[in-house]
């Protein structure tokens, strides 16, 4: 048995990213012409949205590098919670944008049910972080069974 620390590559960002964000790109512009009052599909796209950030901004900073695997877990969590609170703020920034947009009477989202959205911004935080930890263990169970 080796001595050498187990270590994680965290893969390089490709055509399948951008190709990603382009087509999330052009769904979101088509759902801000419709009129939709839903809170799940905005909470969809905001949740989306706060993804794509956050895959590119750690595969611009660590596409491509090799990681000791102990950072794995703790570095999930830190991005996972930071893409929950980031889709909270995605969402309530999306539905304001679309009722500033379309300018009714009666707004899509009534300025109360976006604030009762960031209010709910810990708990989204929590929800992120545990589901970072839980997709880097199915990562990391795929990389190790591949082996």
């Amino acid at each position: 048995m080796s001595n050498a620390p187990e270590t994680v590559v965290i893969p390089a960002r490709g055509r399948r990213l951008r190709n990603l964000t382009l087509g999330f790109g052009v769904l979101l512009l088509l759902w801000l012409a419709v009129e939709d009052f839903f809170a799940l599909s905005v909470a969809l796209y905001g949740a989306g949205l706060a993804a794509l950030i956050a895959a590119h901004s750690v595969l611009r900073q660590l596409g491509g590098k090799t990681l000791a695997a102990r950072y794995l877990l703790p570095g999930a969590a830190l991005l996972g919670a930071a893409w929950g609170l980031g889709a909270a703020l995605a969402t309530a920034l999306l539905m304001f944008f679309k009722t500033a947009m379309h300018a009714h009477v009666f707004p899509d989202f009534p300025p109360g049910q976006i604030l009762a959205l960031l209010a709910r911004a810990p708990a989204w935080l929590l929800a992120g972080a545990l589901a970072g930890v839980g997709l880097a263990l199915l990562w990391r169970a795929k990389q190790r069974s591949a082996v």
